[in-house]
């Protein structure tokens, strides 16, 4: 332990504020820990925070937790106020916004002797860095997936496709569920989700964005918009306002959560904490299918989230000791287990992997995550407007949905949209 944290008072301030903020339990000299999640995951990640509280007296340290859909605003509101906690939690674009205007700290200082940079392999600790400095330290490695309802597969009487489909025939198999069951799409609208259009990229070895500016002309959006138009026509995709009824984590109006969607691609970390708790439904996942030949299907990892520290914290030390704590510690480890996906660090892979209490679904994510992973395309760089295009991809396949517009015209507003956006960011 750093000796200037030794020096600190013995308070201890362990709290699980989760929903929201904790102002009013706050201490000077507490290092205020803000992360997102489900309420599960909130719950876990609280009481991984209070088992550090009550082993590491000397170290205050006060929980704030947001729920997913509520976090990036609140985050934002709170850095342009002054009154960001001391570690919180970013995703891939956050670290290429903030470490690039100095909301966060660069955390090189600090190792080895608070974090244990020793712990990652230097593939996965990579995944924090911008410019080559370290600016997140990864919580979970997730990796895309197709999450599918096992149970509504069973009730049709149908067998999942062969390994190594394409798109099409993907379609073609969600088409055979919705007139098996006209009540039954058979997957979510992928069109809304930038990701799944940056794997298709990735699966032609290219990128979205690259010198600062769009990598992909309008007529790649356009085919993109346009074959899930065709999906949602023949119900192998859910209709435009169920689609669009779904938020960016709000997990209880997800297509195959309400029993509407059979597949749905998602992060393997989504599955269990964000998805399986809400049905009684046995859910699993296998690979994503592959855009035309489906040589590779694009799948890259990304830290399911990282930790990063306020560039403006008074108590670096303390703060840097708490994060390397949480991410990088077995008796961490051991009490988040796999609510974020496999651990980002060897050490507490190792004792997440030990645990008795491993079900079903643990044993398929990481038997999925380890073979994902070892034919992965490295991660395509981060943006600083990847939240921003985030939304309009959402909101052109929206408006192609509801006939608002045409591929064409939703794909120019895109990347029209889109290249302004990166030039402002």
């Amino acid at each position: 332990m750093p000796r200037r944290a030794l020096l600190k008072g013995a308070a201890v301030l362990g709290t699980l504020a989760a929903f929201g903020g904790s102002k009013a339990l706050a201490q000077s000299d507490a290092v205020r820990f803000a992360i997102n999640g489900s309420a599960d995951k909130l719950r876990i990640r609280g009481e991984s925070v209070s088992l550090f509280a009550e082993t590491h007296p000397q170290i205050p340290v006060v929980f704030e937790g947001t729920p997913s859909a509520a976090y990036p605003d609140k985050m934002i509101a709170m850095i342009a106020g002054g009154d960001a906690p001391d570690v919180f939690a970013t995703g891939p674009a956050d670290l290429a916004q903030y470490g690039t205007r100095g909301v966060i700290k660069p955390l090189d200082e600090f190792v080895p002797d608070i974090i244990h940079a020793d712990r990652y392999a230097s593939s996965v600790l990579d995944l924090g860095r911008i410019d080559g400095k370290l600016y997140g330290l990864p919580i979970a490695v997730s990796t895309q997936c197709m999450g599918y309802n096992q149970t509504a597969l069973e009730k049709l009487g149908m067998e999942l496709p062969a390994a190594g489909f394409t798109y099409e025939s993907f379609g073609e198999f969600c088409a055979e569920i919705h007139e098996a069951d006209n009540s039954l799409y058979g997957c979510q609208d992928g069109g809304a989700f930038l990701w799944d259009f940056i794997r298709k990229l990735r699966s032609e070895d290219r990128v979205l964005v690259e010198n600062n500016k769009l990598a992909v002309s309008v007529e790649d959006v356009a085919e993109w918009l346009n074959f899930w138009e065709e999906m949602r026509k023949t119900g192998a995709a859910v209709p435009a306002d169920v689609q669009a009824a779904y938020g960016f984590g709000e997990w209880t109006n997800a297509p195959m959560v309400q029993g509407k969607a059979l597949f749905a691609t998602m992060f393997t970390q989504d599955l269990k904490s964000g998805m399986q708790a809400l049905t009684e439904d046995e859910l699993a996942m296998m690979a994503p299918p592959g855009w035309g030949t489906a040589q590779n299907n694009g799948c890259y990892p990304l830290p399911s989230s990282s930790l990063s520290m306020n560039a403006a914290s008074k108590l670096q030390d303390d703060a840097a000791f708490v994060m390397d704590w949480f991410c990088t510690s077995p008796e961490s480890g051991q009490v988040l287990g796999l609510i974020s996906g496999p651990p980002a660090s060897n050490t507490q892979l190792a004792a997440v992997k030990e645990l008795p209490t491993l079900d079903r679904l643990d044993r398929n994510v990481l038997d999925y995550t380890e073979t994902a992973l070892a034919t992965a395309k490295p991660a395509p760089p981060a943006s600083r407007a990847e939240n921003v295009l985030r939304d309009l991809m959402k909101k052109v396949n929206e408006d192609v949905g509801f006939g608002r517009s045409s591929p064409q015209e939703a794909a120019e507003e895109f990347v029209n949209r889109g290249n302004s956006a990166i030039r402002r960011a």
